[in-house]
């Protein structure tokens, strides 16, 4: 059995958050140049969108301690091989999410026909009633 070393986890750890990194700017990237081409968005709005996307990356990695400079440093010097290896991790991590979300989704679809349900029973009794009161009422009128 080979060894496990604590450092090998940690390793893999930071560099599918460089991955994600790189591939959350690029794909944000993508997408703007995406609509530049299609013509919904001009040319300007696509730079000045990368901009706040570019700088809003930096205030996010900011926050939690990492140096945009020093992540692209490592992102650089990955191999291709260890780029894909993250790429496909992040791929995976994408499916599982959607899959839940669209759980949730079915959950909550489910949830609210029931809700649906109970408020057309409660609608039904309701009316009833209040046909059953107003027969009361009619018998009570004709007996005085």
């Amino acid at each position: 059995m080979a060894e496990y070393k604590l450092g090998d986890g940690i390793k893999k750890f930071f560099l599918a958050g460089v991955g994600a990194a790189a591939i959350t700017v690029e794909k944000g990237q993508e997408i703007i140049g995406e609509l530049v081409k299609k013509g919904e968005l001009t040319v300007e709005q696509g730079k000045e969108m990368s901009k706040d996307l570019q700088s809003s990356f930096k205030q996010n990695m900011d926050k939690r301690g990492i140096n945009i400079d020093e992540l692209s440093q490592k992102i650089s010097k990955m191999s291709e091989e260890e780029l894909a290896k993250i790429k496909e991790q992040l791929a995976a991590a994408e499916k599982m999410v959607s899959e839940k979300l669209n759980s949730a989704e079915e959950q909550a679809a489910e949830a609210a026909a029931d809700v649906a349900e109970n408020v057309a029973d409660a609608a039904e009794d309701v009316a009833e009633a209040a046909e059953e009161a107003t027969e009361e009422v009619k018998e009570e009128l004709k007996e005085e």
